[in-house]
C-alpha cells in the first residue's frame, strides 16, 4: 500500500551479528548459542525464554541497538512507516509512532500457530510467558485487528484501517504478537 515496513525482528538480526554484540553473548552463554560462527536464535531462545534474568540481559543489551537503528531507518524515510514490532510498548517502539494498531488473538491460538510452526508445548510456552497477554496490547492500542478469521479477513482489515490512518497523517505501529 506504499508503507515503508521495518520489522524490529529483522533489525534485532542484524544487531545480533555486530561483532560486539556477539562477543558480550557467547561471553555470557557460551559457544553452544553459534552455529557457523553465527549465533543462532532458535538456540539462544532456548537459552532465554523461561530464563527472565537471561531475558532481561539479553533486552538490556540488544533494545537500545534496535531502537536505535529502527530511528535511524525512520529518519531516512519520506512517506508513511510501518513498525512491526512484538513488544513496541516493553521496547518503547510506541513512542515513534502516531498511531498503535495490536493484531489480537487468543493465548490458545497463539500456542496452536506456535505448534504448528515446530515449536515444542515448552518452547511454546516459555515464549508466550515471556510476554505479556494478548490483552495488554489491545488495551493500549488505538486500534486492534482480530486475526481468528481467515488470513484474507486479517487482509482486508488491515489495510481498511491503514487507509483510514494515514488519511489521517503520521506513523503507524503494528505491534504483531508470536503466531
Amino acid at each position: 500500500m506504499g508503507a515503508r515496513i521495518i520489522r524490529a525482528d529483522e533489525v534485532g538480526h542484524q544487531v545480533l551479528e555486530e561483532d560486539d554484540v556477539k562477543e558480550v553473548l557467547v561471553k555470557k552463554f557460551g559457544t553452544g548459542i553459534l552455529t557457523d560462527g553465527k549465533i543462532d536464535r532458535k538456540k539462544l531462545g532456548r537459552l532465554v525464554f523461561g530464563d527472565r534474568e537471561a531475558l532481561s540481559f539479553l533486552n538490556k543489551l540488544t533494545h537500545p541497538r534496535i531502537n536505535r537503528k529502527i530511528k535511524e531507518m525512520i529518519e531516512k524515510i519520506d512517506g508513511p512507516v510501518v513498525i512491526e514490532a512484538a513488544i513496541v510498548f516493553e521496547m518503547g517502539l510506541y513512542k515513534l509512532c502516531d498511531y498503535i494498531v495490536a493484531t489480537y488473538c487468543p493465548r490458545e491460538e497463539q500456542m496452536l500457530r506456535l505448534l504448528e510452526k515446530g515449536f515444542t508445548r515448552e518452547e511454546a510456552e516459555a515464549r508466550l510467558s515471556s510476554q505479556m497477554p494478548p490483552e495488554y496490547y489491545a488495551g493500549k492500542s488505538h486500534v486492534i485487528i482480530f486475526t481468528t478469521e481467515s488470513p484474507e479477513k486479517t487482509l482486508k482489515d488491515a489495510r481498511q484501517i491503514y487507509r483510514m490512518l494515514t488519511r489521517k497523517g503520521g506513523r503507524v505501529g503494528f505491534p504483531k504478537k508470536q503466531s
